[in-house]
């Protein structure tokens, strides 16, 4: 009979304030599509900026006279690594052929003999995109006398992990600004949908009702609302992306569709934001009823 109650108050409540219903729905709204596109700007940052990262080679030049054998051994080598993502072989016709295409001459045609050595690029994973692991792993190719040098650029690796730091550190207190300010904004509006109600809640207190009568009826609206501003909010997101790639503005690599949590989390948190709001709300309001 409560659960009965509790359903169809919460429905004819909806009816009763329609309007402050919808408004507080756009307020969820606005405020799940700030924190959502804020979470996407710093991933999609995070990524473009990781992708670069995880892209930049170590170079290991090799001696002109070492042979196949040799050769063999480094890639055996370098292929069984720990973390090692992708490794490269350019013979020496390669590098002219690179040379060429960079600089537009034919080695070749300058030189009787071609002076590029052949070389391996190497690439991390991200789990081991750490400047003291590549360390250990260029110290380890400086063992084997076929490796004439190891080109490792440190101070652009770790200019870029500053940045990715910076970053990171920079977009969490933005994202926690944002939150608090939603917060407050969905708070406002969710006393005014609640103060519509002042006749209904004091006529039921009247009646005897408990608190938990009283409040019950609300926290189911509250949850409806903050679904509906949650299932908005990521409708709007996904439109927007598209719209980007529509118009070809920009492809972004991280898209809310392709992220099953954060579309769950987002929807958890429009319904405990709304739910937890009218409960503040309505324990108010009782103060002034009683």
């Amino acid at each position: 009979m409560k659960f009965g109650y509790i359903i169809r108050e919460g429905v004819i409540g909806i009816r009763r304030a329609r309007m402050p219903f919808m408004i507080s729905v756009f307020s969820i709204t606005i405020a799940l599509v700030l924190v959502g596109v804020g979470i996407l700007a710093v991933d999609n940052g995070l990524q473009y900026i990781g992708d670069f990262q995880t892209e930049y080679d170590l170079e290991i030049f090799l001696e002109n006279e070492s042979s196949a054998d040799q050769k063999r051994d480094i890639a055996v080598n370098i292929s069984e690594y720990p973390g090692v993502f992708r490794m490269d072989y350019l013979s020496k016709e390669d590098a002219a052929a690179l040379y060429n295409a960079e600089f537009g001459e034919d080695v070749l045609s300058l030189l009787d003999d071609n002076p590029l050595p052949s070389s391996f690029r190497v690439t991390f994973d991200e789990d081991h995109l750490s400047a003291v692991y590549i360390q250990s792993f260029i110290q380890s190719m400086e063992l084997f006398e076929a490796v004439d040098e190891v080109i490792f650029r440190q101070d652009l690796f770790d200019r870029v992990q500053g940045i990715m730091q910076s970053i990171y550190i920079i977009a969490s207190g933005g994202l926690f600004l944002i939150i608090l300010s939603t917060v407050f904004l969905t708070a406002n509006n969710l006393r005014l949908m609640i103060l519509a109600r002042y006749d209904f809640i004091e006529i039921v207190r009247l009646l005897g009702a408990s608190d938990f009568m009283v409040k019950a009826p609300f926290f189911l609206e509250g949850g409806i609302l903050g679904f509906l501003g949650g299932i908005l909010s990521i409708l709007v997101i996904a439109g927007f992306e598209w719209g980007l790639a529509y118009a070809h503005i920009i492809d972004l690599p991280v898209r809310i569709m392709n992220h099953p949590e954060l579309i769950l989390g987002m929807l958890i948190f429009g319904i405990s934001l709304s739910s937890l709001g009218v409960l503040k709300a309505v324990r108010r309001m009782l103060r002034f009823v009683s």
